[in-house]
């Protein structure tokens, strides 16, 4: 038997609900390790919970120990968000705990980890395009940072998820006000913004080599173009394919990717924005797209590491996916009354993107929803 461990810190994260399933789909016996109110554990596809501490220090020991104590029994450990991810990189020092924990199997890249500013400074390191960038000082002049950068800029600060802690600058007069919003300006990055068609898109990585992947154009927003995405249309792409190998190969990516490019047409440019080397909530829905990441985890179970670049789905097809909370969330906040109607009438099949294949998390989500939707219209 595949044996996996799946770990989380962060109980509030609902993106780890649906991962299980996609792991028991491949094959996989899964090992839940999380505190009692994770969403890990709001499904029924897990084989075992073992049950962590809520405090980051314990945990870390705990994982630790249980990694030492059972050093051969977990064939992948997946740490499923940024702030699990940013504890162990921080504590770990062997390179062999490393690479038995965390998403990279280079530890000399082990920067690119939750890190804004160990990004950029990795895409310098190979080569990789990225929008201009300075890492920013409060001795700063304004004037220097006109000279090195064209505006409009982001504020990006080193640790941050979901586009929070970034801060949009349309010209160098704001930059002061931007600057006064920070929270933690420790590692700031400063970069320009890059005006072209947004792409995110998942990956899934083993030893560098690309296994699988889908990218995704983006139709919906829940806010702003910084925040977190309800609807995409999901396709196939030769270039980005290229990109995804080459990046996987120089960071050594171990593991799955959530992975942010701007397309600039007139530089005919992909500049790389963002890896947040973890799983997210796009990942199970995967089997919609016809690149299904279960058959990806299937493959690294037989050690087979080809990547295969036909799925069930034609290259040139885009399918339609989205985030069933997410987006009806959306919908009632701006007052989507169109983008209702899909999910009113099963229009594109819609309802098949409602968790109903599992009652547990299907009645949290839908807890979770009518909950945030009596604070909203409390807000209005």
């Amino acid at each position: 038997m595949y044996n996996v461990l799946l770990v989380s810190i962060a109980s509030f994260f609902d993106s780890t609900g649906e991962i299980p399933f996609m792991f028991k789909r491949a094959g996989c016996n899964v090992d839940v390790f999380c505190n009692k109110t994770s969403w890990l554990l709001t499904n029924r596809y897990h084989d075992n919970w073992i049950e962590s501490s809520e405090d980051h220090e314990t945990f870390k020991n705990q994982l630790l120990k249980l990694v030492e104590d059972k050093p051969d029994h977990y064939d992948w450990i997946v740490p499923l968000e940024d702030i699990t991810i940013k504890l162990m990189n921080e504590s770990i020092e062997s390179e062999a705990i490393f690479k038995k924990i965390l998403p990279i199997n280079k530890i000399e890249n082990r920067d690119i980890l939750s890190s804004k500013a160990g990004l950029s400074s990795v895409c310098e390191k190979y080569g990789i395009a990225t929008p201009r960038y300075i890492n920013y000082s409060e001795v700063m002049d304004i004037e220097v940072i006109k000279q090195k950068l064209d505006f409009p800029i982001l504020l990006k600060e080193d640790f941050s998820f979901s586009g929070i802690g970034i801060q949009y600058c349309e010209d160098a007069s704001k930059l002061q006000e931007c600057l006064d919003k920070v929270r933690v300006k420790t590692n700031l990055v400063l970069q320009e913004f890059i005006k072209g068609e947004d792409i995110g898109l998942e990956a899934l990585f083993r030893d560098g080599e690309l296994i699988t992947y889908n990218t995704g154009e983006v139709l919906n927003y829940m806010y702003d173009k910084f925040s977190f995405t309800t609807r995409r249309k999901y396709y196939q792409d030769v270039d980005i394919a290229g990109l995804l190998r080459t990046l996987g190969k120089n960071v050594g990516l171990n593991s799955f990717a959530s992975i942010q490019y701007v397309y600039h047409p007139e530089r005919k440019t992909y500049y790389l924005i963002e890896v947040d080397a973890r799983t997210n909530s796009w990942m199970p829905y995967s089997r919609f797209t016809g690149y299904d990441f279960s058959d990806g985890i299937r493959r690294i179970m037989n050690n087979d590491l080809t990547y295969i670049e036909t799925g069930t789905t034609p290259v040139d097809k885009r399918v339609e996916v989205a985030i069933f909370d997410r987006d009806i969330r959306r919908c009632i906040k701006h007052k989507d009354f169109k983008g209702m109607l899909p999910w009113i009438f099963n229009t594109g099949g819609y309802w098949k993107f409602i968790p109903l294949y599992d009652r547990k998390i299907s009645r949290r989500v839908f807890k979770k929803l009518m909950k945030d939707f009596l604070k909203i219209r409390n807000n209005t």
